[in-house]
């Protein structure tokens, strides 16, 4: 269980740290408009936009959520392991 609990927060963290690659991505889809965008570069714009909604996801969840003053409410839950590696990573 320790060993998923420190792969998961290293999933996290990689995670957050490479979020900006798909974002400048979408700034440069927005900004530098192509007229022929084929098949592939659409789904890789599309798999972009669903990483950003789900770091942005984590950010709310992390920021507004899971904060320390709701830390005692999590602590019955049957997912608690997952949310102290994620959000709680130094209690």
């Amino acid at each position: 269980m320790r060993n998923l609990t420190t792969i998961i927060q290293f999933i996290d963290q990689t995670f957050t740290s490479l979020i900006f690659i798909p974002m400048c991505f979408i700034l440069y889809c927005r900004f530098f408009p192509s007229k022929e965008r084929n098949k592939r570069m659409h789904i890789f714009y599309q798999v972009c936009v669903i990483l950003v909604i789900l770091f942005l996801l984590r950010y709310f969840c992390d920021k507004f959520i899971f904060t320390a003053v709701n830390y005692p409410r999590f602590t019955d839950s049957g997912l608690f392991p997952l949310i102290q590696a994620i959000f709680y990573p130094e209690v």
